[in-house]
């Protein structure tokens, strides 16, 4: 008998202190639901701009590095426009892809050389890396023309030219 009135004086016990907590709980749980709120708001804005779908942008990826194993997606705005960037890793090397969230495309590294070659006619590409500036990632492409050269920035994303630059 004893055993179970001290079950039910438990039971009553754990109904007491958690209708004392239930207060601050529901006050936790609407500062949460506020802030998913404003998150979902900025979230939405994004995603309400992509036309390409995560599988669409999963599929870009593997079809880029198919040997690389996928360790991140995040999606975000990139001065109003949506832009995917999935990373991953093979082997040894680490894989980063940038795409377009609208139109899917993927401005690659040899997609990159070839503009900045075009772009001048000719010579070739003595460098390339990857950057990101006020939220434009680009690609900087060196390309050498005799003895000139001459730096180009390629919008990984559309594949436009923001700069190019002499050096004398």
């Amino acid at each position: 008998m004893m055993s179970k009135r001290s079950g039910v004086g438990l039971v009553l016990l754990s109904v007491i202190l958690l209708a004392g907590c239930g207060t601050r709980q529901s006050e936790k749980d609407e500062a949460t639901s506020q802030s998913r709120s404003s998150q979902s708001s900025s979230t939405k804005s994004v995603t309400d701009t992509t036309k390409v779908s995560l599988n669409a942008a999963i599929k870009a990826f593997q079809q880029q590095y198919p040997d690389a194993s996928l360790t991140s997606i995040e999606l975000e705005d990139q001065l109003g426009r949506p832009v995917y960037t999935l990373e991953g890793v093979g082997g040894t090397q680490e894989h980063e892809l940038q795409l377009n969230g609208r139109t899917g495309k993927v401005i690659s590294p040899s997609k990159a050389v070839a503009i900045a070659v075009h772009d001048r006619n000719g010579g070739y590409a003595s460098e390339l890396k990857l950057d990101k500036d006020n939220g434009t990632t680009y690609w900087e492409v060196q390309v050498h023309q005799g003895k000139q050269q001459v730096e180009i920035k390629i919008d990984a994303q559309e594949g436009s030219i923001l700069k190019t630059e002499h050096d004398d």
